[in-house]
């Protein structure tokens, strides 16, 4: 039996994610493929700021050497922490080999067009059980309470939890980085709430301050009263959560991304200020 490894600067769990500033409406987006929004010419290793009128460049991968990766997931922590899951394995992080279905913490000391920092291994996840290509982490969110939330790619069977594409997964954090622990539980059952065709698989997540889930899918999706692409973004009132999920999506979208120029993209992954 190993002992637990105590938390350090670089393993604890995160702190609780910080309160919106009220009238702050920026959306961070990070899109599957390359293309040129409202004159920013972006790489699916970038992320990009919206403020409702306006795309800016948030986080430019390339100054960072990660041109060749692709962004799978992310969480914004604060204004210099970044947490990130890319869509294949890599050692161009200079931290050593990463696998998809972990999770890299970025440390900015600089942001948007000029982006400079470090990174460090976050999340491990071979320590908790993902160890197939299904459990690839596509969808990332840092929940309240600085617990994790994840969705794959595919099938995930971990101590505490299983599930499919569709569905969200909750971590409990008692150590992190080289030694990875703690619990899973299912935070989300998607096939409660209609999500189910194979387009329908979440790729993106985040939490709202009052506990709505918003959502972005792989493909169309069509659920109560709502549908959409894979360009958009939708939000899940919930009622209940886990095994029995229960709740109704609010509409219309609360982003359409055609009408901000983005229909023939994808989002990968998002977060909410």
């Amino acid at each position: 039996t190993s002992t637990p490894v105590p938390p350090t600067p670089t393993n604890s769990p995160l702190p609780p994610k910080a309160t919106s500033v009220p009238g702050r409406t920026t959306l961070y987006l990070a899109l599957g493929s390359s293309q040129v929004v409202d004159g920013v010419s972006v790489a699916n290793e970038d992320i990009l700021a919206f403020d409702g009128t306006d795309f800016t460049m948030y986080f430019d991968g390339s100054d960072v050497g990660i041109g060749s990766l692709a962004l799978s997931a992310f969480a914004i922590v604060d204004d210099d922490e970044i947490l990130m899951s890319f869509t294949s394995s890599t050692s161009a992080l200079g931290i050593g080999l990463v696998d998809d279905s972990d999770i890299v913490k970025f440390n900015a000391t600089s942001l948007g067009s000029s982006t400079a920092g470090s990174f460090e291994l976050y999340f491990d996840g071979s320590d908790v059980g993902l160890s197939s290509s299904s459990e690839d982490i596509d969808a990332l969110e840092v929940l309240p309470n600085g617990n994790l939330l994840v969705s794959t790619l595919g099938k995930l069977s971990a101590p505490g939890a299983s599930g499919r594409d569709e569905d969200l997964f909750e971590f409990v954090p008692t150590s992190l980085g080289q030694t990875t622990a703690g619990a899973w539980s299912l935070y989300f059952d998607g096939s409660d709430i209609s999500l189910s065709r194979g387009s329908e698989d979440i790729d993106s997540v985040a939490v709202g301050a009052t506990g709505d889930i918003y959502l972005s899918a792989i493909g169309n999706f069509s659920v109560s009263g709502l549908s959409g692409r894979d360009e958009d973004i939708f939000a899940f009132n919930p009622a209940s959560t886990g095994s029995s999920t229960s709740g109704n999506f609010s509409s219309p979208l609360f982003l359409d991304g055609s009408a901000e120029g983005i229909a023939s993209n994808d989002i990968k992954a998002f977060d909410l200020p």
